[in-house]
């Protein structure tokens, strides 16, 4: 599928649930917040393995590596986002760097969910930005909370940066951005350990309270989940 109709797609998706065209996305929030059946569970990995999804009935699960940082963590998810909605296939599992046709599209995807061709445009357009540098790419994955390495992707395979410019801006990305007066939220674990996010936790929840399961049950369940902080009331994750 060619690069348009993938950012087409993104941009319905968009509009499906919600979200107009160029927002920038406090990315888990607000997919679990609009896809409601929608359960996250992040879980270490072997570092090639980005993560995985599946559909049972209704419900859609995504596996996330907790290891890896939010900014690839946010695209994995957008990643896996194209397999569950727009892909005949019960259960998925991702490396982010294949060459797989398949794996491809959901890549392509995932940069248009989280960056359109417009927003690009106008972001690039609104900063005055006439050469990408290090400075720029930095301000602008800020400001799509997308990864480092997504963002050189997306700038050298539209011919806006060179291979010898995506070599050069891609090492130490965490150190420069800290440099640059930001925070290293982008380039560490949105939730670094086993943890569990989304309709799952609901689901528990709505059948102890309409008293389904007992409160014995409904603790098992969230262990399980790797939510022991809401059986044992811990306040960190």
């Amino acid at each position: 599928m060619n690069s348009y109709k993938l950012n087409h797609l993104a941009m319905e998706f968009r509009l499906d649930i919600g979200l107009d065209y160029g927002t920038p996305l406090d990315f888990f929030p607000v997919i679990t917040s609009k896809l409601k059946n929608l359960t996250i569970v992040f879980i270490k990995m072997d570092d090639k393995i980005s993560g995985a999804c599946f559909k049972v009935d209704s419900q859609q699960i995504m596996f996330i590596n907790s290891k890896h940082p939010k900014g690839r963590q946010v695209f994995t998810a957008a990643h896996e986002i194209y397999h569950l909605f727009y892909e005949d296939t019960n259960f998925t599992i991702c490396n982010l760097n294949s060459n797989d046709e398949i794996e491809k599209n959901a890549n392509r995807f995932a940069s248009f969910l989280l960056m359109p061709i417009n927003a690009l445009y106008s972001y690039k357009k609104e900063n005055n930005i006439e050469k990408w540098n290090l400075n720029s790419i930095i301000d602008c994955e800020q400001y799509f909370q997308i990864s480092h390495e997504a963002l050189l992707y997306r700038l050298k395979s539209g011919g806006d940066i060179t291979f010898d410019e995506f070599n050069l801006f891609k090492p130490n990305i965490k150190n420069n951005a800290l440099h640059r007066g930001y925070d290293s939220s982008l380039y560490e674990p949105y939730i670094g350990k086993d943890y569990t996010i989304g309709n799952y936790v609901r689901l528990v929840e709505e059948v102890y309270e309409k008293d389904l399961i007992s409160n014995g049950k409904r603790e098992e369940y969230l262990i399980q989940a790797y939510l022991s902080d809401l059986v044992y009331n811990l306040e960190d994750l």
